[in-house]
């Protein structure tokens, strides 16, 4: 009787416990369900894990047995604490009458975590649409408020178009920092010289890479504080690296300093070889009346040879033209070193057209793409007229890579990044691989709202080019962006990526560990990320100057070549006929040329004394007085020594006069060619950068001082002239 109760007992706790054992193998949690918490596909579905169904076995429940059910399932939520959402409700589903059953209470349970995105809105990534037009109703704006004398709407202009200088990523703003500048020089000639200072610095600040602006600034102040020498001397430091750094500046100063030097060559070769020709003429006459009849009179030969030697300017076959007669005419009578000046000089001037034509080509810049993907890469005022010029070569196949991607970069910092992603498209069929292109475009995209394809982009641009530090930190920052959206288990995988990437852009670029992203209120894209520039050497091929070399040349070849068709052969030609008109003169002996007689300076010529040598460097009278002792009377010797001093006196006073009149000249008539060349040289181009100090090309938005331009020059000149009388004085000295 005892044993049946006990034997009943236990077969219903075993009862009890079956419901358990089934909800424990139907509520274990998995892998799947705690990694995507979404549906899962159909064909890895499992049907007991229906939320229906767990609905429905939780009312089949008794309710007796609802704490049990509840007991195990903090067992199984023990086990694995992410349980997915459905079981909680299932849970709480199963009715409950608030009876304790038998057993001891269980502990409390603690609810399982539920994996849900972040409610996070981030910030939009701000690209503000402005035109050139806005910039210029700033700087309106401004005057208008200066004109009326109203400070405060003249100061929140100005700051008005200060910040948007900076969002707009504007490196320039050339054409305003000009109007500062004039606005700076009222003032100045007001006598209100602070004023024109804090002008001159807003202009520099619009534009630091204007260098007309820094040397104006420096001009400031040194006539506010002409003590502060540092300060002026900045501005001019950083101007002159300006000008020599910026193509845009650098090659109009090129194209000037290029066109004194080919003016100065062909002013030096006209006048010492106008020199030559005049110190030689005598003996060249001397033998051309040799060539005449013996019936024809030496006054006769002199007018018919003066005749012929003008006919190249009578005729008018240009400089180049005379200059081959010349040395031609003269070749016989120089020295070794006054025939191969001659030549050198000569021959310089035949190729004058060629060198003026290529100093054009390599020199030129105004009106070429060049100068399109120049004002697009920096982005101030006249960047929407190279735009323009940009779509229409767009339009006619012809713009190149550099053109195509500098428009759409321009484009995406003044807002139109529907525009800007079509044409980061058509320069990636032209480049696709070029990390400045994928990070550019990246860029576009997160403006546009695609930061995931952001994200590949700047992957794929560091893997293209591993030491550009714009992809690693834009990366970093899209990811920490990213990160603030994700669930905690997942922040903190993006946020070491996000590290990573900043450190490798930090270690590329040091400056990037000062640099602060903007605030989050206004997010510009400009400000956010970074954008790889264009390096000059990817635009400045594309400054093609063949039309206008081809044109420079012809007109030099016209002025100096008027009779023959303007071309390289021309130009060679004449520079070959110089070369071998100078190997002519070598042979002066074999014609039995005159020569100078090195006393008294007459002609040499053994058509007129036979009894003189081939190599004889005296005249027959010089040889019967001073070297035939007791052949000539006293009397006689006196007055040849008489005209022999005379001639060297006249011939003393002209090289002093030529000297000083012009450098070298004096060493030419003294027989030194060479030296007296590059001082003529040297002396000319000063010259020549006094008188045209203005330059033959104007540099955009203005020039150098003319302090700047003419103390160089003048001490050049002054030097060089001192030096030539020093060392003529000492040369006719004998020193």
């Amino acid at each position: 009787m005892i044993r049946l109760p006990l034997l009943a007992l236990l077969l219903s706790g075993f009862t009890l416990l079956v419901p358990v054992v089934a909800s424990a193998q139907l509520e274990a949690p998995t892998r799947l369900p705690e990694v995507d918490p979404g549906p899962m596909e159909p064909d890895l579905r499992d049907e007991s894990m229906d939320p229906v169904d767990d609905a429905a076995y939780a009312e089949d429940v008794p309710e007796e047995d609802a704490p049990a059910a509840e007991d195990a399932s903090s067992e199984d939520a023990d086990e694995a604490p992410r349980a997915p959402a459905r079981n909680v409700r299932a849970a709480e589903s199963a009715p409950a009458n608030g009876r304790t059953p038998a057993a001891a209470s269980p502990p409390p349970v603690d609810e399982p975590t539920v994996i849900t995105p972040r409610p996070v809105t981030l910030s939009p990534v701000l690209a503000p649409r402005v035109t050139d037009a806005d910039l210029e109703a700033l700087w309106n704006r401004w005057r208008q408020a200066r004109a009326t004398n109203d400070r405060d709407a003249a100061a929140a202009a100005l700051k008005e178009l200060r910040t948007l200088r900076v969002e707009l990523a504007a490196t320039d703003l050339e054409p305003l920092s000009v109007g500062f500048l004039r606005e700076a020089a009222v003032r100045r000639r007001a006598g209100d010289m602070a004023g024109a200072v804090r002008l001159a610095e807003v202009a520099v600040e619009l534009s630091p890479g204007l260098p007309y602006a820094r040397f104006e600034l420096a001009e400031l102040y040194a006539l506010e504080k002409p003590g502060d020498v540092s300060r002026t001397l900045g501005q001019v430091r950083q101007a002159l690296a300006t000008l020599a750094q910026d193509a845009r500046y650098r090659r109009p100063a090129l194209a000037d300093l290029g066109a004194l030097v080919l003016l100065t060559w062909g002013a030096t070769a006209v006048l010492l070889m106008g020199l030559f020709f005049l110190r030689k003429l005598r003996y060249a006459l001397h033998d051309f009346h040799h060539l005449l009849p013996r019936v024809v009179s030496r006054w006769q030969s002199l007018v018919l040879g003066l005749l012929l030697l003008s006919l190249p300017w009578v005729l008018g076959l240009g400089v180049l033209p005379a200059l081959l007669v010349m040395l031609a005419t003269v070749s016989l009578y120089l020295s070794r070193k006054e025939r191969v000046v001659a030549a050198v000089l000569v021959a310089g001037v035949g190729l004058l057209p060629l060198a003026a034509g290529q100093l054009a080509r390599v020199t030129a810049f105004a009106g070429t793409p060049a100068e399109d993907v120049y004002l697009l890469e920096r982005g101030g005022l006249s960047a929407e007229e190279a735009r323009a010029r940009v779509l229409a070569r767009m339009e006619s196949r012809s713009a190149t890579f550099a053109e195509v991607l500098s428009l759409a970069y321009f484009e995406s910092r003044r807002g139109l990044l529907e525009e800007a992603r079509t044409h980061f498209k058509a320069a990636s069929a032209l480049k696709s691989s070029d990390a400045r292109l994928l990070t550019r475009f990246g860029n576009t995209l997160v403006a546009l709202g695609d930061p995931e394809g952001a994200a590949l982009l700047y992957v794929q641009a560091s893997q293209s080019a591993p030491d550009l530090a714009a992809p690693h930190y834009n990366l970093a920052q899209v990811v920490r962006r990213r990160a603030k959206t994700l669930p905690d288990s997942e922040v903190g995988k993006e946020l070491d990526r996000a590290a990573t990437a900043m450190a490798s852009a930090q270690a590329l670029d040091g400056t990037l560990l000062v640099r602060d992203p903007p605030p989050e209120d206004r997010l510009l894209l400009n400000l956010l990320l970074l954008a790889p520039q264009l390096g000059e050497s990817d635009w400045l091929p594309l400054a093609d100057g063949t039309g206008a070399g081809r044109q420079v040349e012809t007109q030099v070849s016209r002025w100096l070549l008027p009779g023959l068709p303007p071309g390289p052969m021309a130009s060679a030609g004449a520079a070959a006929l110089a070369v071998l008109l100078a190997l002519w003169g070598f042979s002066g002996d074999r014609l039995k040329a005159a020569k100078v007689c090195e006393r008294c300076g007459r002609a040499v010529c053994v058509r007129c004394d036979p009894e003189l040598g081939i190599g004889s460097k005296q005249c027959g009278q010089c040889v019967n007085v001073f070297s035939r002792r007791g052949l000539v009377p006293q009397q006689l010797r006196a007055r040849k020594q008489l005209q022999v001093d005379r001639h060297q006196a006249w011939t003393g006073r002209v090289a002093y006069a030529l000297g000083a009149v012009l450098s070298g000249a004096g060493h030419v008539a003294s027989g030194v060619p060479v030296r007296g060349a590059l001082y003529a040289f040297g002396f000319l181009f000063a010259l020549a950068a006094v008188l045209l100090h203005q330059g033959l090309v104007r540099g955009p938005y203005g020039e150098a001082p003319l302090y700047l331009k003419l103390a160089p020059a003048a001490l050049l000149l002054l030097g060089v002239h001192l030096l030539s009388l020093r060392g003529l004085r000492r040369l006719r000295r004998g020193e």
